[in-house]
């Protein structure tokens, strides 16, 4: 009988090893690689005439793995979590960037039409409130650089 993790028995390799914190991210990528190796073996199956009951055991087998990857992960820390706080900023500022080159492209197409009607006048607004965020991240990150 296995240990007894928080979503049941741990299965396969995860009774015999221990996580930890450092260990984290090996444990995640084998985990995925386990549940990607099952996935495809289910697939194969599907469309080969597998059985069921075989199918079903994997699809319970992938639930393990996952239920003993949320554990772990709740109790050590997800590996993706362990990145630099300003990582999200970053991203943010990224797609804000982006979002206002699209607008600047809209606003400018519409004034070689000569039409400045309710829906331009609010995607200008909106061009500024984007405009004053893209600012205000570039300085946060500017901060710590």
């Amino acid at each position: 009988m296995g240990h007894k993790g928080h979503y049941g028995e741990y299965t396969g390799n995860a009774r015999h090893s221990k996580v930890t914190s450092s260990n984290m991210g090996a444990t995640k990528r084998d985990d995925e690689a386990h549940m990607t190796y099952l996935k495809e073996d289910i697939n194969y199956d599907s469309k080969h005439g597998g059985s069921d009951s075989s199918m079903t055991s994997d699809e319970k087998h992938i639930s393990k793995l996952a239920g003993d990857l949320k554990y772990d992960e709740k109790k050590h820390g997800s590996a993706a979590k362990m990145v630099s706080p300003l990582h999200n900023d970053e991203k943010k500022l990224a797609r804000k960037q982006k979002k206002l080159a699209k607008t600047n492209d809209q606003i400018a197409k519409t004034y070689k039409r000569d039409n400045v009607d309710k829906n331009t006048r609010r995607k200008i607004n909106k061009h500024e409130k984007t405009k004053s965020q893209v600012k205000e991240l570039g300085d946060k990150l500017n901060k710590f650089v």
